[in-house]
């Protein structure tokens, strides 16, 4: 008889109670291996389901501290799920400080005046917050503000970083600048603004090019279509190519009805750029044509007309130059100061006399710069204060009078006069390079209209 046989026909006590033993210790063996490892990992799974964290805004080890923090206390002022700081950008509006950002964030109230002495020590004015910019904001999960950035003019960044608890760092970032010359050229169709602004010529450098030939040029009616610019200039721009400033011109030429006029830079021994035309002779010191940077015009009139205030017909002897209030004012020529002050008429205003012969009248000034007062000496093109609405005045605007011998004449009409002074000649070298480059452009401008002239055929 078999083993198997025997043992399933007559089974022997002892046998039986082996067996059970067995069985109950591979059970006993199975719950304590089952309840026993998740102590020695624990961590792992939680840690791995954590929120992930931008490590360029904390640094690692932080976010492996927030991450177990996280998961054995729940942060109850953080959102379901995050654990470390977010990042926000902020839009400044009118009127915004740094305790009305913090106020608008949630950010606690002992921020803004800690913040405040970090701008001040880093040498940045509180009133660098513009309206309309966008700055960021690092949040933490408390709601506190913890880190800034703001731009700042010519490229640079403003880095505060801290808490409304232990206070705030600031730094400022000054980005490394690349110097490189431009060659721009455009033919007129509808305006010389228009054509610039087509070929990408900055603001400011149109500004310049219009004063260096506004003695020789009025813009606004000489030009006509098909007359075209050049203009050599520097642009300053980061390492990444982002634009930071352009200027100042090198060399410009503007042909008018088949006449070209020149403007060369050249600095000479004493340190002062001057200008100079196509045959090395000195342009002088030159009246402005415009009492305002000329992209800042939007409209210039002068004619007899029906006073909107004294309701009558009269003599308009000025030139009013429509533009936003707070409009920087210049003054075209050197001089000095005979009048500052208010009339009714003319509200806040301002008489400058140059030399014997000529003077001008700025009125309905919204303000008068600081400093300029009767007997005061001031430069072509200074400031001396802001587009306004004051005395007589419908809305902003400069009168602008222009005086010869006492005689009104418009400005926008006549020959400037130039007061004309010794200077050095200057390098036949640098003359013909930039005069070279010019006629090389104009030349490119020129081929390009007679290309185009030929598929519109």
């Amino acid at each position: 008889m078999s083993p198997v046989q025997i043992c399933s026909k007559d089974p022997s006590p002892l046998l039986l109670r082996g067996t059970v033993v067995i069985q109950l210790v591979v059970v006993l063996a199975a719950v304590m291996i089952k309840f026993s490892l998740p102590a020695h990992r624990v961590d792992l799974p939680r840690v791995s389901e954590a929120a992930p964290v931008d490590d360029m805004l904390v640094p690692t080890q932080a976010v492996e501290h927030l991450a177990m923090e996280d998961i054995v206390e729940e942060d109850p002022v953080s959102a379901p799920g995050q654990i470390g700081p977010r990042i926000m950008v902020y839009r400044v509006q009118s009127g915004d400080t740094l305790s009305r950002i913090w106020a608008n964030v949630g950010a606690p109230t002992s921020g803004p005046v800690l913040a405040a002495k970090a701008f001040k020590a880093a040498g940045v004015s509180l009133s660098a917050l513009r309206s309309g910019e966008d700055i960021e904001l690092q949040i933490s999960p408390v709601g506190d503000i913890t880190a800034l950035r703001k731009k700042l003019p010519e490229g640079r960044e403003l880095l505060l970083d801290g808490d409304s608890n232990l206070g705030y760092t600031a730094t400022v970032a000054n980005p490394k600048i690349v110097k490189k010359e431009r060659v721009a050229s455009g033919t007129i169709t509808l305006s010389f603004a228009k054509a610039a602004e087509r070929v990408s010529v900055p603001a400011n450098i149109v500004d310049e090019l219009v004063d260096l030939f506004s003695s020789r040029v009025e813009f606004r009616k000489d030009l006509q279509r098909g007359d075209i610019f050049s203009v050599v200039y520097d642009e300053h721009v980061t390492k990444d190519g982002e634009f930071i400033k352009a200027g100042p011109i090198k060399a410009a030429s503007l042909e008018k009805g088949g006449r070209t006029l020149y403007a060369i830079r050249y600095v000479g021994k004493d340190g002062k750029p001057h200008f100079y035309d196509q045959n090395g002779q000195p342009l002088g010191n030159s009246f402005l044509r415009y009492p305002l940077k000329f992209t800042r015009i939007s409209s210039a009139f002068s004619y007899a007309r029906f006073h909107p205030v004294l309701k009558k017909t009269r003599p308009h002897n000025g030139i009013d130059y429509a533009a936003p209030l707070g409009t920087p004012v210049r003054t075209v020529a050197d001089g000095v100061v005979t009048h500052a002050g208010y009339s009714l008429s003319a509200g806040n205003w301002i008489k400058i006399s140059h030399g014997d012969r000529y003077a001008t009248d700025y009125l309905h000034l919204h303000r008068i710069s600081s400093g300029i007062r009767k007997g005061v000496r001031v430069s072509r093109g200074q400031v001396i204060g802001t587009v306004g609405s004051t005395g007589l005045s419908t809305g902003p605007h400069l009168h602008f009078s222009f005086y010869d011998r006492g005689k009104y004449v418009n400005p926008l009409r006549n020959d400037l006069p130039t007061n004309s002074f010794a200077v050095e000649k200057i390098s036949p070298a640098v003359l013909q390079a930039s005069l070279d480059k010019l006629k090389q452009s104009q030349q490119i401008v020129r081929l390009a209209s007679l290309l185009v002239g030929v598929r519109g055929s």
